[in-house]
């Protein structure tokens, strides 16, 4: 009965990784066919680079941890009561459900964007001036203002502040036009609007932090509104908003810089015209507030507080769809970021009351 249950146990592990293994499959070799045939590309299909992206170190985490599971219960099988069936699921089905996650093929279709499936939280009134959000590597959710170098942790489950702690050489914090939010292992960077990163390490509740400034030079170009980071391309993502330049006028562009070299990369930006966002949605502006990358598709999800609008975009510049928010539960949508189950989160600054966070799930029936 023991050896029984053991080989489901492997059987169910190993079918899980295969399942996964074939829809990475599905999509196609990188490395071949799309750059020797790119006729073979359908032009109107509007995913049509989705394909290429490779997938995440934190994917390629749970595959590995998976396969070291495997081989773990192969060696040294758990006690289980021959009376119980199948008792120990502790591991087991987290573990599918993130690999279920990891399998499906998410784009902002699959994003609701209603009130009856949505999460609102009123937030403490001194982060009415919400801006930029992140998601550390073990799922907490970063945020802070846009004057003063101070970020808070906040639990998305209740609303609440859980600490705060502060950018600072001297007693009190840096002072700035802060627009953006990223994490990068145990790093955090803030961006200026002017295009000024800051580096520091997550502090305690109440710590004052050391960092370092780089100054990217792209604030001669335009004026920032968004930070992510792209693995892939181990760039961190500065997002123009306002062009400041006659060569930048009616486009939108996302600048590279290498966390390597401390530099824009060679491949220094991507730029896409705004009419090919403004064309799905009311006006002929989209000026975006925030940018993040999503953790299974590889895809930018960019949010427009004054248009009250999300697009999606491909790594390479392509609008895979804009949609528009609820007007009455989004005032002026800031910050944009995502839990590990894919859950939408985005932050809206108060307009003179309380700032808001929303969490859209992702759909079951898409």
């Amino acid at each position: 009965m023991k050896n029984n249950k053991d080989k489901f146990l492997l059987g169910f592990l190993g079918f899980g990784i295969l399942l996964y293994l074939l829809s990475m499959g599905y999509g196609g070799d990188p490395s071949s066919g799309l750059g020797e045939n790119p006729s073979n590309a359908d032009p109107d299909t509007t995913i049509s680079d989705t394909a290429i992206v490779s997938p995440s170190a934190d994917t390629m985490a749970v595959l590995d941890y998976a396969e070291h599971l495997s081989s773990d219960l192969s060696e040294n099988p758990p006690d289980t009561d021959p009376d119980t069936s199948f008792s120990d699921t502790s591991t087991v089905l987290p573990l599918a459900d993130t690999i279920a996650v990891l399998q499906r093929k998410i784009s902002l279709e699959n994003y609701t964007l209603n009130e009856e499936t949505a999460t609102h939280w009123k937030l403490p009134e001194h982060l009415e001036e919400i801006s930029g959000l992140a998601m550390t590597r073990d799922n907490r959710l970063l945020a802070h203002n846009d004057e003063r170098g101070v970020i808070f942790e906040i639990d998305y489950q209740k609303g609440s502040i859980a600490k705060s702690f502060q950018l600072s050489d001297m007693k009190n914090p840096v002072a700035s036009d802060f627009e953006g939010i990223a994490t990068i292992d145990d790093q955090i960077y803030l961006v200026t609007s002017s295009g000024r990163l800051y580096e520091c390490h997550e502090g305690t509740a109440g710590e004052s932090v050391l960092f370092n400034v780089y100054t990217t030079g792209v604030g001669r170009d335009c004026e920032i509104e968004g930070l992510a980071y792209d693995e892939n391309r181990r760039a961190l993502l500065l997002m123009c908003k306002d062009a400041r330049s006659a060569d930048m006028e009616g486009q939108l562009a996302v600048y590279h810089w290498s966390i390597d070299e401390k530099q824009l990369s060679n491949d220094a930006h991507t730029v896409i015209p705004v009419v090919e966002f403004s064309q799905h949605i009311k006006g002929k502006k989209f000026q975006p507030s925030g940018i993040e990358r999503h953790p299974v598709s590889g895809n930018y999800f960019i949010v427009a507080a004054r248009q009250g609008a999300i697009a999606e975009i491909t790594p390479g510049g392509k609008v895979v769809a804009v949609r528009e928010f609820p007007a009455q539960w989004h005032r002026q949508v800031e910050g944009i970021t995502f839990a590990a189950d894919g859950t939408l989160i985005v932050s809206d600054e108060g307009a003179g009351k309380r700032a808001r966070l929303t969490l859209y799930p992702v759909s079951d029936s898409q």
